[in-house]
């Protein structure tokens, strides 16, 4: 038992020598009063002692501890229906459920179903054991991913999942144009949708279900830095000549050499450099098998700079002289035995497929592959297996024309600057991990927009470096010099933001509770007001009655 009486204070210790005086003077005047029987007296000082007793616990207030039935409670989203929500509480056997608007009570444990509760919700049950049981509305997004900073060429992914009410045709839609399409099948379904990212800039992209746009996918592209190309070729060709403009109109130092007879060659360049091109290494050189011995090209793989081999006629043969010469690895299996195979898009290709290689890596989309160098260095070695693309540039699909190449260039080109990697959506309010490669080691702060991120060295490589933000603004958030990263606004009308809120809430929850002791289940009781004032009016009752007894 407990008391709430405070006794380092003086006024406890006066009341309580009141109380032992009040109880030494009544069975005194009880004793002197020589005009009452013996008997009379013991009952009478019984009573006057009971009703001392009752006022010495009612000022001691006495509290004790108990156990008390655990209680649980069905909370309900905003979003959820009440047939969804009645469902659920039957298949729990739970008696009470409410919604955000009328929870007022604490119980032991609730059980949340939905994703749309206010902060101060959550806030409200942080003490309580929480289960959650996510529910997706019809033909609405569960979880969206895609890279929020991409370099051009590279394959944007957008990957989740959603729920259909029916089979339907899920797109990402660049303007008018579809980039990617899946079928959705009724029910929950998870899907992949790919693209290379030929634009640059800030580019936004939308997610379409039938004709309904479920959401914006915003990234933003970096250019490919301006390279050095050389082309080596053995004779010039319309291939060769449309993809060199194609790189010069890309901002690219070209310079194509081209052997016309024995002892005569041609050397043209385009955006000529203020120092020459052959006076340092190619950042890439495109040139034919029957160059793979070439010291310029074996010097390019040394120095760890990309070679790509186009115009191949005979993979097999070649294939082979190309891994003699420069280390590398790559196999070629035959699949038909046609001239050539269509690959979409107007564009056809020898009837050959790379074979499986850990070091290898395809440029998603095309038979056109690259391989990681054997010797020791970080050179890249390239081999399409397409036959022509120049027809695209001359037809008027430029479209198309760079859509391939710039997904080749991704692969075949190396960044050297610090380059930023994150997972968007990106959520005001909510942590994300933004990470950073190519760091120099000089800087360990990142500002992007108003928000500076510290960054931590990672401990897997020492050239990356990771930090976490929360970001205050939302909208378009400048990084670095050149670059920009998109933070959306949580709100209520966004499916995806209500979902992170309530799995981040959860998680942060769960590893609280495991840092931290478990209330146990008791309450506190005391004696009612209501026995006090029955007690005391049947003692005083007692008391006015006993004199009057004969």
């Amino acid at each position: 038992m407990q008391t709430p009486v405070n006794w380092t204070e003086p006024i406890t210790w006066f009341i309580a020598l009141a109380l032992v005086i009040l109880l030494v003077g009544q069975l005194w005047l009880i004793g002197r009063n020589q005009s009452i029987a013996t008997g009379r007296k013991s009952l009478r000082a019984g009573l006057n002692i009971l009703l001392w007793l009752i006022v010495l616990g009612y000022f001691l207030q006495f509290k004790w501890q108990r156990e008390r039935p655990a209680t649980h409670a069905l909370l309900v989203g905003d979003e959820v229906p009440s047939a969804v929500a009645r469902q659920v509480r039957d298949s729990l056997n739970l008696q009470d459920s409410f919604t955000s608007r009328n929870l007022k009570d604490e119980y032991d444990s609730l059980t949340l179903i939905g994703q749309r509760f206010p902060t101060a919700t959550l806030t409200q049950i942080s003490q309580s054991a929480l289960q959650w049981i996510p529910y997706t509305e019809p033909n609405s997004i569960q979880s969206l991913h895609w890279k929020g900073i991409v370099r051009q060429g590279e394959i944007q992914r957008v990957t989740g999942r959603i729920q259909s009410l029916k089979n339907a045709l899920l797109r990402v839609k660049f303007g008018n144009r579809t980039l990617d399409s899946v079928t959705l099948h009724e029910g929950e379904n998870t899907f992949s949708l790919k693209f290379p990212a030929f634009s640059r800039g800030r580019t936004q992209t939308e997610l379409v279900l039938g004709k309904n746009t479920l959401d914006t996918v915003r990234y933003f592209t970096r250019p490919i830095e301006p390279l050095t190309v050389v082309f080596l070729l053995n004779s010039p060709d319309f291939e060769s000549n449309t993809l060199a403009g194609w790189l010069g109109k890309q901002g690219h130092t070209v310079q194509v050499s081209t052997t016309l007879s024995k002892n005569i060659s041609s050397n043209v360049s385009i955006n000529k450099a203020g120092k020459s091109v052959g006076k340092t290494t190619p950042d890439l050189i495109i040139t034919e098998s029957a160059n793979a011995a070439n010291p310029t090209v074996r010097k390019a793989v040394a120095d760890g700079k990309a070679v790509l081999f186009i115009n191949i006629t005979n993979p097999e043969i070649e294939s082979r002289a190309i891994n003699q010469a420069l280390g590398s690895r790559w196999q070629v299996r035959k699949t038909g035995n046609e001239a050539t195979v269509p690959v979409g898009n107007g564009l056809t290709a020898l009837p050959y497929r790379f074979t499986d290689n850990l070091n290898q890596f395809a440029v998603t989309g095309y038979p056109i592959a690259v391989q990681r160098s054997t010797r020791g260095s970080a050179g890249r070695i390239g081999v399409s297996l397409l036959s022509e693309t120049y027809p695209l540039s001359l037809s008027g699909d430029s479209v198309s024309y760079n859509r391939v190449w710039t997904a080749v260039l991704a692969r075949l080109s190396s960044a050297d600057k610090p380059t930023i990697q994150v997972n968007s959506p990106v959520y005001s309010g909510l942590q994300q991990q933004i990470l950073v490669n190519n760091t120099t080691g000089t800087s360990r702060k990142l500002i992007i927009g108003q928000d500076t991120v510290t960054l931590t060295p990672s401990p897997v490589n020492e050239r990356s470096a990771v930090g976490l933000s929360l970001f205050r603004q939302t909208g378009w958030q400048p990084a670095q010099d050149s670059l920009a990263l998109f933070v959306n606004a949580r709100n209520q009308s966004d499916p995806v933001a209500e979902r992170q809120t309530v799995s981040r809430f959860m998680l942060a929850h769960a590893q609280a509770n495991l840092s931290s002791q478990q209330p146990s289940r008791t309450t506190t009781s005391k004696v009612p007001n209501w026995v006090w004032l029955v007690l005391f009016l049947g003692c005083f009752t007692a008391l006015w009655i006993e004199p009057k007894l004969v």
